[in-house]
């Protein structure tokens, strides 16, 4: 595929490691630098979820939708109005965070967008040593369905 450059300046820079597959799904973890510990997950929804709140957590990217509720806005809470948040101190160099390898495959995720309700921006897989771009959560996630189903039978209808 050619060089492909990570931005490692990048402040929402995600390393998944996928450690185990079994039945179509996957389970792993998320490092990322304002934790030292890694983040388990054991779907890819969950992992899906847990990206999507650490994002909101460090305000980067902005969501450029926001969740409705059917609640009304307790006292001290504007409508539409939401309180500057801290943005959490970085705890690991990006060298640390991307030294972590999965045992079935690891991918270094950039997020650059959220927009239209869903996420744009490159995903690379390390052991290939190559990247491909995302316009979508879903696209997001059958790079990864078949870059990890590509030894296995069983997935051949997916990447069809």
């Amino acid at each position: 595929m050619g060089e492909y450059r990570i931005n490692t300046a990048a402040p929402n820079l995600v390393c998944i490691c996928i450690d185990k597959i079994q039945d179509g799904d996957y389970s792993g973890r998320i490092y990322h630098k304002y934790s030292k510990e890694e983040i388990p997950f054991f779907q890819c929804g969950n992992m899906i979820g847990i990206l999507d709140l650490f994002f909101d957590e460090i305000n980067y990217p902005q969501a450029s939708t926001r969740y409705r509720s059917f609640r009304k806005p307790k006292k001290g809470e504007a409508e539409g109005k939401t309180k500057r948040q801290e943005i959490p101190k970085e705890e690991v160099p990006y060298e640390e965070v991307l030294c972590h390898k999965g045992r079935e495959a690891t991918f270094i995720l950039h997020v650059q967008y959220r927009q239209n309700s869903t996420w744009q921006g490159n995903l690379f897989w390390v052991e290939e040593e190559c990247g491909e771009d995302f316009c979508s959560v879903l696209e997001l996630l059958k790079l990864l369905d078949s870059a990890i189903c590509s030894g296995e039978s069983s997935c051949s209808e997916i990447n069809s």
